[in-house]
Protein backbone atom coordinates (compact mmCIF):
# COMPACT_ATOMS: atom_id res chain seq x y z
CA UNK A 1 0.00 0.00 0.00
CA UNK A 2 1.84 3.24 -0.71
CA UNK A 3 0.61 6.39 0.84
CA UNK A 4 0.72 10.10 -0.34
CA UNK A 5 0.66 13.39 1.22
CA UNK A 6 0.49 16.68 -1.22
CA UNK A 7 2.43 18.53 1.36
CA UNK A 8 5.74 15.85 1.40
CA UNK A 9 8.07 16.30 -1.52
CA UNK A 10 8.43 13.10 -3.58
CA UNK A 11 10.73 10.29 -2.36
CA UNK A 12 10.04 11.41 1.45
CA UNK A 13 8.96 8.98 3.74
CA UNK A 14 5.41 8.97 4.95
CA UNK A 15 4.13 8.76 8.16
CA UNK A 16 0.87 6.64 7.80
CA UNK A 17 -1.19 8.81 10.40
CA UNK A 18 -0.45 11.88 8.54
CA UNK A 19 -1.46 10.68 4.86
CA UNK A 20 -4.65 11.92 2.95
CA UNK A 21 -4.61 8.97 0.40
CA UNK A 22 -2.99 5.79 -0.48
CA UNK A 23 -3.16 3.75 -3.97
CA UNK A 24 -3.10 0.09 -3.70
CA UNK A 25 -2.04 -2.13 -6.81
CA UNK A 26 -4.81 -5.02 -7.08
CA UNK A 27 -3.43 -8.32 -8.35
CA UNK A 28 -6.74 -9.99 -7.59
CA UNK A 29 -10.58 -8.34 -5.79
CA UNK A 30 -9.16 -8.91 -2.43
CA UNK A 31 -8.30 -5.66 -0.91
CA UNK A 32 -5.47 -5.69 2.21
CA UNK A 33 -6.27 -5.00 5.75
CA UNK A 34 -5.60 -1.48 6.76
CA UNK A 35 -3.55 -0.35 9.58
CA UNK A 36 -5.54 1.64 12.58
CA UNK A 37 -3.22 4.48 11.98
CA UNK A 38 -4.15 5.50 8.11
CA UNK A 39 -7.87 5.75 10.26
CA UNK A 40 -7.54 9.52 8.63
CA UNK A 41 -7.01 8.81 5.29
CA UNK A 42 -9.65 11.00 2.39
CA UNK A 43 -8.56 9.51 -1.06
CA UNK A 44 -8.14 5.53 -2.32
CA UNK A 45 -6.65 4.62 -5.27
CA UNK A 46 -7.23 1.08 -6.23
CA UNK A 47 -5.06 0.13 -9.48
CA UNK A 48 -5.71 -2.95 -11.15
CA UNK A 49 -2.27 -5.12 -11.82
CA UNK A 50 -4.28 -8.10 -13.17
CA UNK A 51 -2.64 -9.78 -15.65
CA UNK A 52 -4.93 -9.99 -19.02
CA UNK A 53 -5.07 -13.57 -19.34
CA UNK A 54 -5.72 -14.23 -16.07
CA UNK A 55 -8.77 -11.54 -15.76
CA UNK A 56 -11.42 -13.75 -16.51
CA UNK A 57 -10.65 -16.39 -13.98
CA UNK A 58 -10.06 -13.57 -11.24
CA UNK A 59 -13.45 -12.57 -11.46
CA UNK A 60 -15.12 -16.10 -10.51
CA UNK A 61 -12.60 -15.86 -7.19
CA UNK A 62 -13.31 -15.42 -3.81
CA UNK A 63 -11.96 -12.15 -3.06
CA UNK A 64 -13.17 -9.82 0.26
CA UNK A 65 -12.99 -6.53 1.00
CA UNK A 66 -12.15 -5.31 4.67
CA UNK A 67 -13.09 -2.22 6.92
CA UNK A 68 -12.11 0.62 5.16
CA UNK A 69 -11.40 3.79 6.81
CA UNK A 70 -14.83 5.93 7.32
CA UNK A 71 -13.23 9.17 6.96
CA UNK A 72 -12.15 7.99 3.01
CA UNK A 73 -14.18 11.10 0.85
CA UNK A 74 -12.83 10.17 -2.85
CA UNK A 75 -12.05 7.14 -4.58
CA UNK A 76 -10.35 6.15 -7.85
CA UNK A 77 -11.13 2.88 -9.86
CA UNK A 78 -8.15 2.51 -12.53
CA UNK A 79 -7.19 0.18 -15.10
CA UNK A 80 -10.02 -2.48 -14.49
CA UNK A 81 -10.60 -3.37 -17.94
CA UNK A 82 -13.16 -6.26 -17.84
CA UNK A 83 -15.05 -4.93 -14.88
CA UNK A 84 -15.82 -6.57 -11.18
CA UNK A 85 -17.12 -9.74 -9.75
CA UNK A 86 -20.81 -9.52 -8.89
CA UNK A 87 -21.28 -8.13 -5.06
CA UNK A 88 -18.09 -6.01 -5.47
CA UNK A 89 -18.84 -2.43 -6.30
CA UNK A 90 -21.93 -2.79 -3.87
CA UNK A 91 -20.07 -3.92 -1.02
CA UNK A 92 -17.26 -1.34 -2.01
CA UNK A 93 -19.62 1.32 -1.61
CA UNK A 94 -21.25 0.17 1.12
CA UNK A 95 -17.96 0.07 3.39
CA UNK A 96 -17.54 4.02 2.14
CA UNK A 97 -20.32 5.57 3.34
CA UNK A 98 -18.83 9.24 3.37
CA UNK A 99 -18.04 9.21 -0.25
CA UNK A 100 -18.12 12.20 -2.27
CA UNK A 101 -16.31 11.83 -5.15
CA UNK A 102 -15.16 9.25 -7.39
CA UNK A 103 -12.75 8.87 -10.61
CA UNK A 104 -13.38 5.70 -12.68
CA UNK A 105 -10.36 5.70 -15.89
CA UNK A 106 -10.10 3.38 -18.42
CA UNK A 107 -12.73 0.41 -17.90
CA UNK A 108 -16.28 -1.20 -18.93
CA UNK A 109 -17.11 -0.46 -15.76
CA UNK A 110 -20.48 -2.08 -15.25
CA UNK A 111 -18.86 -5.90 -16.69
CA UNK A 112 -20.31 -7.74 -19.36
CA UNK A 113 -23.18 -9.64 -17.53
CA UNK A 114 -27.11 -8.44 -16.75
CA UNK A 115 -25.68 -9.52 -12.66
CA UNK A 116 -22.27 -6.92 -13.02
CA UNK A 117 -24.35 -4.31 -14.52
CA UNK A 118 -26.73 -4.45 -11.84
CA UNK A 119 -24.17 -4.52 -9.31
CA UNK A 120 -22.45 -1.51 -10.66
CA UNK A 121 -25.99 0.58 -10.61
CA UNK A 122 -26.26 -0.60 -6.90
CA UNK A 123 -22.59 0.80 -6.28
CA UNK A 124 -24.47 4.19 -7.29
CA UNK A 125 -27.52 3.76 -5.42
CA UNK A 126 -25.76 2.86 -2.34
CA UNK A 127 -23.21 6.10 -2.48
CA UNK A 128 -26.26 8.51 -1.26
CA UNK A 129 -24.00 11.68 -0.52
CA UNK A 130 -21.76 11.29 -3.98
CA UNK A 131 -20.98 15.27 -5.13
CA UNK A 132 -18.46 14.28 -8.09
CA UNK A 133 -18.24 11.77 -10.86
CA UNK A 134 -15.37 11.25 -13.52
CA UNK A 135 -16.00 8.84 -16.08
CA UNK A 136 -12.76 8.81 -18.42
CA UNK A 137 -12.92 5.83 -21.34
CA UNK A 138 -15.76 4.22 -19.91
CA UNK A 139 -17.69 1.91 -21.39
CA UNK A 140 -20.82 0.10 -21.13
CA UNK A 141 -23.61 -1.67 -22.42
CA UNK A 142 -26.95 -0.28 -23.21
CA UNK A 143 -28.97 0.75 -20.39
CA UNK A 144 -26.42 1.24 -18.45
CA UNK A 145 -26.29 5.03 -17.77
CA UNK A 146 -29.72 5.48 -17.76
CA UNK A 147 -30.16 3.54 -15.16
CA UNK A 148 -27.44 5.39 -13.32
CA UNK A 149 -28.93 8.31 -13.72
CA UNK A 150 -31.97 8.23 -10.92
CA UNK A 151 -28.92 7.15 -8.78
CA UNK A 152 -27.00 10.20 -9.46
CA UNK A 153 -30.01 13.01 -9.49
CA UNK A 154 -31.85 14.99 -7.30
CA UNK A 155 -34.11 12.49 -4.96
CA UNK A 156 -36.60 13.34 -2.64
CA UNK A 157 -37.83 9.63 -1.61
CA UNK A 158 -39.01 8.89 1.31
CA UNK A 159 -37.69 5.12 0.78
CA UNK A 160 -33.98 5.41 3.27
CA UNK A 161 -31.42 5.46 1.66
CA UNK A 162 -32.74 6.65 -1.95
CA UNK A 163 -32.59 10.16 -1.28
CA UNK A 164 -29.81 12.19 -2.20
CA UNK A 165 -28.59 16.00 -3.54
CA UNK A 166 -27.18 14.94 -6.18
CA UNK A 167 -24.19 15.26 -8.12
CA UNK A 168 -22.53 18.81 -8.44
CA UNK A 169 -19.65 18.07 -10.77
CA UNK A 170 -19.70 15.29 -14.09
CA UNK A 171 -17.33 14.69 -16.10
CA UNK A 172 -17.40 12.21 -19.21
CA UNK A 173 -14.40 12.29 -21.22
CA UNK A 174 -13.39 10.00 -24.19
CA UNK A 175 -10.24 9.79 -25.75
CA UNK A 176 -10.73 9.35 -30.05
CA UNK A 177 -9.14 6.11 -31.16
CA UNK A 178 -8.22 7.03 -34.81
CA UNK A 179 -7.20 3.11 -35.35
CA UNK A 180 -10.31 2.17 -34.35
CA UNK A 181 -13.15 2.22 -36.53
CA UNK A 182 -16.09 1.48 -34.48
CA UNK A 183 -15.03 4.02 -31.41
CA UNK A 184 -18.01 5.61 -31.87
CA UNK A 185 -20.14 3.11 -31.80
CA UNK A 186 -19.03 2.07 -28.34
CA UNK A 187 -20.02 5.17 -26.61
CA UNK A 188 -23.70 5.66 -25.37
CA UNK A 189 -23.86 9.08 -26.73
CA UNK A 190 -28.20 8.84 -26.39
CA UNK A 191 -27.80 7.81 -22.58
CA UNK A 192 -24.86 10.10 -21.42
CA UNK A 193 -26.92 12.86 -20.72
CA UNK A 194 -29.59 10.73 -18.41
CA UNK A 195 -27.15 11.47 -16.54
CA UNK A 196 -27.08 15.49 -16.43
CA UNK A 197 -29.24 16.47 -12.90
CA UNK A 198 -30.55 19.91 -11.52
CA UNK A 199 -27.79 20.40 -8.95
CA UNK A 200 -24.53 20.25 -11.67
CA UNK A 201 -22.46 23.33 -11.27
CA UNK A 202 -19.89 21.61 -14.06
CA UNK A 203 -20.84 19.03 -16.90
CA UNK A 204 -18.59 18.06 -19.13
CA UNK A 205 -19.07 15.48 -22.02
CA UNK A 206 -15.61 15.65 -24.03
CA UNK A 207 -13.87 14.30 -26.92
CA UNK A 208 -10.00 14.57 -26.32
CA UNK A 209 -7.15 14.10 -28.70
CA UNK A 210 -4.73 10.69 -27.98
CA UNK A 211 -2.06 11.66 -26.08
CA UNK A 212 1.44 11.56 -27.76
CA UNK A 213 2.89 8.79 -25.03
CA UNK A 214 3.56 5.36 -25.15
CA UNK A 215 1.38 2.91 -25.19
CA UNK A 216 0.26 0.13 -22.21
CA UNK A 217 -0.36 -2.90 -24.28
CA UNK A 218 -2.43 -3.92 -20.97
CA UNK A 219 -4.66 -0.90 -21.02
CA UNK A 220 -7.85 -1.38 -23.07
CA UNK A 221 -7.40 2.64 -23.84
CA UNK A 222 -4.33 2.24 -24.94
CA UNK A 223 -3.79 4.04 -28.42
CA UNK A 224 -1.47 2.27 -30.68
CA UNK A 225 -0.22 3.91 -33.89
CA UNK A 226 -3.08 5.86 -35.92
CA UNK A 227 -0.60 6.81 -39.31
CA UNK A 228 -0.27 9.91 -38.09
CA UNK A 229 -3.78 10.88 -38.32
CA UNK A 230 -5.18 13.80 -36.05
CA UNK A 231 -8.25 15.64 -34.51
CA UNK A 232 -11.47 13.87 -33.52
CA UNK A 233 -14.77 13.34 -34.63
CA UNK A 234 -18.06 14.14 -32.24
CA UNK A 235 -21.85 12.74 -32.76
CA UNK A 236 -23.74 14.45 -35.35
CA UNK A 237 -26.34 16.74 -34.64
CA UNK A 238 -29.06 14.62 -34.81
CA UNK A 239 -28.11 12.77 -31.80
CA UNK A 240 -27.22 16.48 -29.85
CA UNK A 241 -30.95 16.82 -29.13
CA UNK A 242 -30.64 14.56 -26.01
CA UNK A 243 -28.17 16.83 -24.34
CA UNK A 244 -30.03 19.95 -25.35
CA UNK A 245 -33.30 18.57 -24.33
CA UNK A 246 -31.35 17.77 -20.46
CA UNK A 247 -30.32 20.78 -20.63
CA UNK A 248 -33.25 23.16 -21.44
CA UNK A 249 -36.76 22.10 -21.08
CA UNK A 250 -35.96 18.80 -18.81
CA UNK A 251 -37.28 19.04 -15.07
CA UNK A 252 -34.15 17.97 -14.70
CA UNK A 253 -32.13 20.49 -16.02
CA UNK A 254 -29.26 22.24 -14.01
CA UNK A 255 -30.50 25.39 -11.74
CA UNK A 256 -26.77 26.77 -11.66
CA UNK A 257 -24.93 25.47 -14.00
CA UNK A 258 -21.11 27.47 -14.35
CA UNK A 259 -18.90 25.27 -16.66
CA UNK A 260 -19.68 23.43 -19.86
CA UNK A 261 -18.41 21.02 -21.87
CA UNK A 262 -20.20 19.71 -25.06
CA UNK A 263 -17.77 18.68 -27.51
CA UNK A 264 -18.60 15.11 -27.29
CA UNK A 265 -22.00 16.04 -29.51
CA UNK A 266 -22.33 18.45 -32.30
CA UNK A 267 -24.60 21.45 -31.85
CA UNK A 268 -26.03 24.15 -34.35
CA UNK A 269 -26.16 27.03 -33.77
CA UNK A 270 -29.76 27.17 -32.95
CA UNK A 271 -29.01 24.39 -30.55
CA UNK A 272 -26.38 26.67 -28.59
CA UNK A 273 -28.56 29.38 -28.46
CA UNK A 274 -31.62 27.19 -26.66
CA UNK A 275 -29.19 26.24 -24.17
CA UNK A 276 -27.23 29.62 -23.58
CA UNK A 277 -30.99 30.69 -23.40
CA UNK A 278 -31.90 28.64 -20.32
CA UNK A 279 -28.41 28.44 -19.14
CA UNK A 280 -27.44 31.90 -18.37
CA UNK A 281 -24.93 31.40 -15.71
CA UNK A 282 -22.40 29.88 -17.73
CA UNK A 283 -18.97 30.91 -17.57
CA UNK A 284 -16.28 28.25 -19.38
CA UNK A 285 -18.22 27.05 -22.63
CA UNK A 286 -16.59 24.30 -24.70
CA UNK A 287 -18.60 22.86 -27.65
CA UNK A 288 -18.49 21.27 -31.07
CA UNK A 289 -20.85 23.09 -33.91
CA UNK A 290 -21.63 22.43 -37.14
CA UNK A 291 -19.76 25.17 -39.49
CA UNK A 292 -20.48 26.44 -42.27
CA UNK A 293 -18.37 28.98 -44.22
CA UNK A 294 -19.49 32.80 -44.28
CA UNK A 295 -20.77 35.34 -42.06
CA UNK A 296 -23.73 34.35 -41.99
CA UNK A 297 -22.85 31.31 -39.94
CA UNK A 298 -20.47 33.36 -37.95
CA UNK A 299 -23.25 36.15 -37.18
CA UNK A 300 -25.11 33.11 -35.79
CA UNK A 301 -23.04 31.67 -33.63
CA UNK A 302 -22.17 35.10 -32.18
CA UNK A 303 -25.96 35.91 -31.70
CA UNK A 304 -25.87 32.48 -29.54
CA UNK A 305 -23.31 33.69 -26.98
CA UNK A 306 -24.49 37.25 -26.69
CA UNK A 307 -27.36 35.58 -24.79
CA UNK A 308 -24.73 34.47 -22.34
CA UNK A 309 -23.53 37.19 -20.22
CA UNK A 310 -21.04 35.88 -17.79
CA UNK A 311 -19.43 33.67 -20.53
CA UNK A 312 -15.41 34.44 -19.75
CA UNK A 313 -13.46 31.74 -21.54
CA UNK A 314 -15.16 29.86 -24.98
CA UNK A 315 -13.73 26.96 -27.01
CA UNK A 316 -15.49 25.88 -30.44
CA UNK A 317 -14.36 22.62 -31.88
CA UNK A 318 -15.66 23.04 -35.53
CA UNK A 319 -17.39 20.24 -37.38
CA UNK A 320 -17.66 21.24 -40.55
CA UNK A 321 -19.83 21.12 -43.26
CA UNK A 322 -18.67 19.37 -47.34
CA UNK A 323 -18.49 23.05 -48.03
CA UNK A 324 -16.52 24.10 -45.43
CA UNK A 325 -14.41 21.02 -45.45
CA UNK A 326 -13.03 21.57 -49.30
CA UNK A 327 -12.23 24.99 -48.45
CA UNK A 328 -10.75 24.84 -45.74
CA UNK A 329 -8.39 22.57 -47.32
CA UNK A 330 -6.88 25.40 -49.68
CA UNK A 331 -5.83 28.40 -47.28
CA UNK A 332 -5.94 30.80 -49.87
CA UNK A 333 -10.00 30.43 -49.89
CA UNK A 334 -8.88 32.22 -46.24
CA UNK A 335 -12.44 30.81 -45.09
CA UNK A 336 -11.22 30.73 -41.52
CA UNK A 337 -10.94 34.42 -41.21
CA UNK A 338 -14.30 34.79 -42.84
CA UNK A 339 -16.12 32.11 -41.08
CA UNK A 340 -14.46 33.02 -37.35
CA UNK A 341 -14.52 36.46 -35.36
CA UNK A 342 -12.24 39.29 -36.37
CA UNK A 343 -10.83 41.62 -33.36
CA UNK A 344 -13.82 43.86 -34.60
CA UNK A 345 -16.23 40.94 -34.14
CA UNK A 346 -14.38 40.21 -30.65
CA UNK A 347 -14.97 43.75 -29.36
CA UNK A 348 -18.51 43.38 -29.95
CA UNK A 349 -19.31 40.44 -28.18
CA UNK A 350 -17.17 41.46 -25.36
CA UNK A 351 -19.45 44.20 -24.88
CA UNK A 352 -22.27 42.00 -24.06
CA UNK A 353 -19.91 39.57 -22.55
CA UNK A 354 -17.99 41.76 -20.19
CA UNK A 355 -15.85 39.11 -18.76
CA UNK A 356 -15.15 37.27 -21.89
CA UNK A 357 -11.23 36.91 -21.82
CA UNK A 358 -10.36 34.41 -23.96
CA UNK A 359 -11.73 32.84 -27.21
CA UNK A 360 -10.53 29.84 -29.24
CA UNK A 361 -11.26 27.63 -32.66
CA UNK A 362 -10.24 24.05 -34.03
CA UNK A 363 -11.09 22.06 -37.21
CA UNK A 364 -12.02 18.87 -35.10
CA UNK A 365 -9.25 19.87 -32.80
CA UNK A 366 -6.88 19.45 -35.82
CA UNK A 367 -4.14 21.66 -35.51
CA UNK A 368 -2.93 21.96 -39.36
CA UNK A 369 -6.66 22.97 -40.64
CA UNK A 370 -5.93 26.28 -39.11
CA UNK A 371 -6.78 28.04 -35.53
CA UNK A 372 -8.43 30.88 -34.23
CA UNK A 373 -6.96 32.00 -30.45
CA UNK A 374 -8.29 35.29 -29.52
CA UNK A 375 -7.19 36.66 -26.09
CA UNK A 376 -7.97 39.92 -24.05
CA UNK A 377 -5.16 41.39 -22.89
CA UNK A 378 -5.69 45.35 -21.29
CA UNK A 379 -9.17 45.91 -22.79
CA UNK A 380 -7.83 44.83 -25.88
CA UNK A 381 -8.27 41.39 -28.24
CA UNK A 382 -4.95 40.19 -29.67
CA UNK A 383 -4.33 37.19 -31.51
CA UNK A 384 -6.47 36.07 -34.20
CA UNK A 385 -7.30 33.95 -37.08
CA UNK A 386 -3.78 31.31 -38.14
CA UNK A 387 -5.07 29.67 -41.62
CA UNK A 388 -4.02 25.78 -42.08
CA UNK A 389 -1.38 23.92 -44.14
CA UNK A 390 -4.31 22.07 -45.91
CA UNK A 391 -2.53 18.92 -44.83
CA UNK A 392 -4.00 15.43 -43.94
CA UNK A 393 -8.29 15.13 -43.95
CA UNK A 394 -10.42 15.00 -40.44
CA UNK A 395 -11.32 11.87 -39.31
CA UNK A 396 -14.10 10.00 -41.44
Amino acid sequence: MATTDPQRLPGEAVDPAQAQGAQIPLRSFTIPDFPPEAGGLKALTLTADIKVDEYQQQLTEPWAIPPLPRSIESLTLELFSMGYPVGFLKQLAQRLPNLKSVVIYSQIFAGITPESATDAIDFFKASPNLRALHLLDVFAKEKFFKECGKWLRYNTSDVPGEARRGLMFLEVNYTFRHEDEDFMHKIQAVELPDLIGPGLISCSFNIATPENVEDDPDDPANLQEAGGKEGVMAFNKSVAEDPVIMLTTDPNAPKGLKALNLTLYTLTTKDLKRVLEVQKHVMVLNVTLEVEPGEGWKKGMLEALEGCKGLEQVEVVANPSLQFFMEVQNPRHGVMGKTFPSAEDMQSLSSKCEKLTSFNVSILRAPSFGTVDWAKKDGKWVGGVSEGKGLPAPPS
